[in-house]
């Protein structure tokens, strides 16, 4: 404020010295012009006096003044002067004019050079200040490069710490859940992040993980929408920055909540799409395309943490389990009957364990070759899994003998479960793998825990006692307590 006004008073200033230059400048060639003009003798000196004050109000006046108002000065000057001389045939007005016309001569020569050199000044100034502008510009573009690069960098980062973490996990809900949460953070600007995967059965997407903000009400299309489908059909990423102006979606659609930007990328496991994750926004233009890079990098990640998940599952799985029958393994069957003691224990209840084997096997496999053999097996798995129930764990104890865990059973439940799948390998297993059944039959022995046992092995001990009772009375039948109580089943005659 104080520099303006400062600037102000000069100005002011500047304006006054010029009125008064001009006024003087008048008044002077005015008095010179009246005392010539009046004819009354006039001292030499005065007039000399009065031509030599014009002039200099000429000289300074093409000194300082611009060109148009000096050169008018310096003419009235150099006119008055001419005048006089002309008039008076004074010799010293003579020289005046002259040195008059001499010096605004010089003095405008001198402006002129000060002209051109202040407008070289000026076009120095123009090319000082158009370089700092190019370099400012190019500070500011390098601070933002800078800064872009210093992000991508934390992403980056970010990437790295993501892919040690999904590498420390085998369990397909816990990366699953690790990718949502993180995409949502680190992407951000995000009302929902959404990991729909194929339910292969039902042949559509099936919502499998999800991270909202606080505000956002329950997602209510487990199924996905028309951006998932969009990306799962074309299998490739999809950045929509305003839903309402997109050619290629509705705008209500099948909606479920206020939408105006979405970015999806389809989750490849070889050539096979297995699913989406995708991040909506209320707000129109919320994504640009480094979000979307940076979704299709991290998804890239979770993909091979899948492919690996699913790949230690199904090694865990034939680890665990028979791979003629897909039955449970002898050791992994003992560690879950372990499991179901110390849970039968805490909770004082009862469960049973069955003992099952194939009659006469040995014979069927000298007369029917071991492919026939193995058929038969696999069909009597199979047959253990229906008669079982969903709650039963079936295991290939060893060669063709068989266990079943019945959590929660009481005896009388135990020997109807071991009746009915008695019954179904009698009627169902063909005898020579052509026929329709009839041939084949299996014998079973019961334990009860904790009626007759309460260790593991002691049940699988009183279970094969009990199965050996029943080959020795005569097989196809079940044996579910000691001979002195008499309990077997009456085998179904043909």
């Amino acid at each position: 404020m104080a520099h303006r006004r400062g600037l102000s008073t000069k100005s002011t200033g500047q304006q006054l010295i010029k009125a008064l230059t001009i006024t003087a400048s008048v008044v002077v060639a005015v008095a010179e012009a009246w005392v010539v003009a009046s004819g009354a003798p006039v001292s030499r000196l005065l007039l000399h006096s009065l031509a030599v004050m014009l002039i200099a109000l000429a000289t300074y006046s093409a000194a300082v003044f611009p060109l148009a108002l000096s050169f008018v000065l310096g003419a009235l000057a150099i006119l008055v002067n001419l005048w006089a001389w002309a008039a008076l045939r004074e010799g010293l007005l003579g020289v005046d004019a002259a040195a008059a016309g001499v010096l605004v001569a010089i003095a405008g020569w001198q402006q002129h050079r000060r002209a051109r050199r202040l407008r070289r000044l000026e076009q120095v100034l123009g090319d000082l200040e158009e370089e700092c502008y190019l370099k400012e510009q190019n500070f500011t573009l390098t601070h933002q490069t800078h800064e872009a690069l210093k992000r991508k960098l934390a992403r980056y980062q970010q990437l790295q710490a993501i892919a040690e973490s999904l590498s420390r996990l085998a369990q397909l809900d816990a990366i699953a859940q690790l990718a949502v949460e993180q995409v949502f953070e680190l992407i951000g600007k995000s009302e929902t992040c959404l990991l729909f995967l194929v339910d292969r059965e039902r042949q559509e997407l099936a919502l499998y993980a999800s991270k909202r903000a606080p505000h956002v009400s329950a997602i209510r299309s487990k199924h996905g929408d028309q951006f998932d489908r969009y990306a799962l059909r074309t299998h490739r990423p999809l950045l929509v920055n305003d839903v309402r102006r997109d050619f290629r979606f509705s705008e209500a659609g099948d909606l479920d909540r206020p939408i105006g930007s979405v970015i999806a990328c389809p989750l490849l496991v070889g050539e096979s799409a297995e699913g989406v994750l995708r991040l909506d926004s209320a707000q129109p233009g919320a994504y640009t395309q480094d979000d979307l890079r940076f979704l299709d990098i991290l998804l890239g990640l979770v993909e091979t943490a899948i492919t690996n998940a699913r790949l230690f599952a199904q090694t865990q799985q034939l680890a665990m389990t028979d791979g003629l029958t897909g039955l449970y393994r002898r050791q992994p069957f003992l560690d879950q009957l372990g499991r179901e003691v110390a849970r039968a224990t805490r909770k004082t209840e009862a469960f049973a364990l069955l003992m099952l084997d194939l009659d006469h096997f040995k014979r069927y496999n000298d007369l029917f070759g071991h492919p026939a053999g193995d058929l038969v097996l696999k069909a009597v798995a199979d047959l253990l899994r229906l008669g079982a129930g969903p709650d039963g764990v079936c295991a290939r104890y060893g060669g063709e003998e068989f266990a079943v865990l019945l959590p929660r059973a009481s005896r009388r439940q135990a020997v109807e479960v071991a009746e009915r799948i008695r019954g179904l390998v009698e009627g169902q297993v063909p005898s020579s793998g052509r026929g329709a059944g009839g041939g084949i039959t299996i014998s079973a022995g019961v334990s009860v825990f904790p009626e007759d046992a309460q260790l593991e092995l002691e049940l699988i001990r009183v279970a094969d006692q009990r199965l050996y009772q029943a080959k020795h009375a005569g097989r196809n039948r079940v044996v579910a307590a000691s001979p002195a109580d008499a309990s077997t089943s009456t085998p179904v005659r043909r």
